[in-house]
């Protein structure tokens, strides 16, 4: 036998996590690849060179995920409504029961571990703002693999390197992938979407705007008068489905005389073209 034929085979953890999320994937896999000295293939999708120009990159990940012991999904605010990350939970789900893999759940701290959707409601999660957490996640790796230093593990590396989630740059492949919604709008299409919208959001503003007083139809708070749209917070406040309200504002408000005065990736304030009296 050559050399080759006696190195050990590493084991394999995948690290699961939505395109935005890369600041919180790559510090959990900096500190995994320093406690257990580079004894483990770390598979990340947004390391560099994590896939090879060229290379089929569906079947890239699904082979990943074949030969994974383990798997880490990264649960922040856009990843938990996104289909991939369910795709890769899925697709090592039945190894998991089997005892094959095993998944653990970490969450970024704006996460409300007790809101977990299912199946991840029946696993253990854990925080990553929490050290006692981080240090539970290690402690299960190493009893897993049968190697790695906790000693060399700190916590800080990683709480330290993940944003605020409410200054995360949400990339555009988050923001036009399709979002899983089972909200009371399920099936609607877009007319009737906007018939809700127009109905619960702009109505009322148009009501004041027209039949009370000037004072009161300077009042910023009110669309006419240019209050500033958040598209998510529409969409939630209104529980839609997410992406309603960025596709469809524009059209409901030339309804009403208004155009985009300021139109932003997350925001839109109108102007109204109308006189006041």
């Amino acid at each position: 036998m050559n050399s080759t034929e006696h190195q050990i085979k590493k084991p394999t953890l995948f690290i699961s996590h939505a395109t935005s999320d890369g600041e919180f994937a790559n510090a959990v896999k900096q500190e995994i690849e320093k406690v257990f000295a580079n004894g483990i293939n770390v598979f990340c999708t947004s390391s560099p060179g994590a896939i090879s120009i060229g290379v089929d990159w569906l079947s890239d990940i699904e082979q990943k995920l074949g030969v994974a012991q383990a798997v880490i999904a990264i649960i922040t605010p856009v990843s938990i409504e996104r289909p991939w990350l369910w795709f890769e939970i899925g697709a090592t789900w039945s190894k998991g029961r089997s005892g094959d893999c095993k998944i653990y759940p970490v969450c970024a701290p704006e996460i409300e571990l007790s809101n977990l959707p299912s199946p991840l409601d029946r696993l253990q999660a854990l925080s990553m703002g929490k050290a006692p957490d981080l240090k539970l996640l290690f402690d299960a790796l190493i009893t897993q693999f049968g190697f790695g230093k906790i000693s060399s593990f700190r916590a800080a590396n990683i709480t330290s390197r993940i944003p605020k989630y409410k200054n995360v740059k949400i990339v555009e492949t988050d923001l036009n992938e399709k979002i899983f919604y089972s909200g009371r709008y399920t099936g609607y299409g877009d007319e009737e979407l906007s018939e809700v919208i127009d109905t619960l959001l702009f109505q009322p503003d148009e009501k004041s705007f027209v039949n009370y007083s000037s004072m009161f139809r300077e009042r910023e708070d009110l669309i006419h008068n240019g209050k500033l749209l958040h598209f998510r917070e529409i969409d939630r406040q209104l529980d839609l489905p997410p992406g309603t309200a960025k596709r469809l504002l524009n059209g409901i408000a030339n309804r009403y005389g208004l155009k985009p005065e300021v139109e932003m990736e997350n925001l839109v304030r109108f102007k109204t073209s109308r006189r006041r009296n």
